[in-house]
């Protein structure tokens, strides 16, 4: 069976999300034995990405010329001002065709990256629309990524045969936004984790001596996007600060965006310099702040999953999240501690009861180790094929 992965609209800049999703779940497909041909559709731009790919005989890269794929996507972003989606279609169909036409030389086409690039291919199209943020937080969005976001996926939802989702709140999430989308054609494959990248111990003081970080801290690994909800750990943080008398360390990464000075100005106006942002840090120094935290935390208003848990379960790292449905999936299999995502009291009165628990610490630390594996890539990988062969068949 030959499998067309529509890498194109993966940004080699970008660190995190879709783009550690995409890259696991093709490691999982590197690492499984399967009947499964894949076909890698890159661009020049981010071909390095994906040239590990070429040692394994049942994968192939066909680059794309990135100042073409450019020319292309803009043609595409400037009909989006007409506010037609059957326009918006024809431009589309009609600028990538001769793309889809080699795609369609494949059984399946599967894209990770939430939306089509065209719509009207002749084999059958798996999408991972991986959430629908917009629908709940349209504040979160300036006006063009609002339009951008209404037509392309109204169209895909339209016209992907299948979806794959990371939750079941995902799913329903789907059926309760898109009415053309039926529930047999959405499958759920939760995300996954190299375990064994985070396990393994390696010298995480010399990786991250030039940090200066506190012998303890709170580690919370998040771009500074609103829905990261940054804000809400902060005030817990500075209630402790004026009712304990104790200051909690915080180490954030990721890099600036829209939410960046709302959190940078709460930062300096409360005084919090127990707070360290770190920004955008090399993958090794990542595992060593997870291997060294003594909780990740994370406050997230809306996602389809959350990668920084799994990959805290694999290191050892207790977690602290917010009780949102797909994390509260999540606890079914792994231990978490949560609570509700805009109460900063809530969260002060976990924060301060869990702290100094060093029992819990390690018994939650064993606990998850030992069921990580449930999330394994190659697990995913085994679901996806197995999605393939009832897609081919069907």
């Amino acid at each position: 069976m030959r499998v067309a992965i529509n890498c194109l609209q993966i940004d080699p800049s970008y660190v995190g999300g879709v783009n550690t999703y995409t890259l696991g779940l093709l490691e999982g497909f590197a690492a499984i034995a399967n009947g499964c041909r894949f076909r890698l559709y890159v661009t020049s731009a981010n071909q390095h990405l994906f040239e590990k790919f070429r040692k394994y005989d049942h994968f192939e890269l066909v680059a794309i010329e990135n100042g073409h794929l450019l020319i292309k996507k803009n043609i595409c972003r400037a009909t989006l001002l007409s506010f037609s989606r059957a326009l918006y279609k024809r431009t589309s169909d009609l600028v990538f065709g001769d793309i889809r036409k080699e795609m369609d030389e494949s059984d399946i086409i599967y894209t990770p990256t939430v939306v089509l690039q065209c719509f009207d291919s002749r084999k059958p199209t798996l999408l991972s629309m991986h959430d629908i943020q917009h629908c709940h937080y349209p504040e979160f969005f300036g006006w063009h990524r609002r339009l951008s976001r209404k037509i392309t996926y109204g169209l895909s939802a339209r016209y992907a045969s299948y979806f794959q989702a990371s939750s079941h709140f995902i799913k329903e999430d789907l059926l309760a936004h898109f009415t053309e989308i039926g529930a047999e054609q959405i499958d759920v494959i939760p995300e996954g984790v190299h375990a064994a990248e985070f396990a393994t111990r390696k010298d995480c003081d010399a990786h991250l001596e030039q940090y200066r970080l506190p012998e303890r801290f709170l580690f919370c690994p998040a771009q500074l996007w609103p829905h990261k909800n940054h804000l809400t750990i902060l005030r817990a943080l500075k209630n402790i600060e004026n009712t304990n008398g104790l200051k909690i360390p915080l180490v954030l990464t990721g890099a600036k965006y829209s939410a960046a000075a709302q959190v940078f100005d709460f930062i300096g106006e409360q005084s919090m310099t127990y707070v360290l942002h770190l920004g955008k840090v090399p993958f090794r120094d990542l595992v060593a702040l997870y291997q060294r935290a003594t909780f990740l935390i994370t406050a997230v208003l809306y996602e389809s999953s959350s990668l920084p848990i799994l990959e805290a379960a694999a290191a050892g790292t207790p977690v602290i999240a917010s009780r949102t449905p797909p994390n509260e999936e999540v606890g079914r299999i792994l231990q978490l501690n949560m609570f509700e995502p805009l109460d900063a009291e809530d969260l002060s009165r976990l924060l301060v009861s869990l702290w100094r628990d060093e029992k819990m610490i390690s018994s939650q630390a064993a606990y998850n180790r030992e069921h990580i594996d449930f999330y394994s890539w190659e697990n995913a990988a085994r679901k996806y094929v197995q999605l393939f062969e009832r897609i081919a068949t069907s």
